[in-house]
């Protein structure tokens, strides 16, 4: 069970992070990576059991898939906008 709700917690940070990034506002999807970053931070500080090369690891690839995600929805916002500007200039030649 422990499972099951860790892979729904990262389905949702992803699912945040990809809403997010699909806005107007190019920064709203640096909140989720922020975030990401100062709790991971914040566990290696006051958890002595973490190892640096674990922290490293764990952080990296974490900011790797939320950028990664970031990159997909600010490309899926513009090809929204192009196509949006696409309907309007049909809509202004009619």
């Amino acid at each position: 069970m422990d499972i099951l709700l860790k892979g729904l917690l990262y389905a949702a940070v992803l699912g945040a992070q990809y809403v997010l990034s699909n806005q107007k506002n190019v920064y709203l999807g640096a909140v989720v990576p922020l975030l990401f970053s100062a709790g991971m931070t914040w566990r290696y500080v006051n958890v002595e059991s973490v190892s640096t090369m674990q922290y490293l690891l764990i952080t990296g690839f974490g900011l790797l898939c939320l950028v990664a995600e970031w990159g997909k929805g600010r490309e899926v916002f513009r090809k929204n906008q192009e196509k949006e500007l696409e309907r309007m200039s049909i809509q202004d030649l009619k």
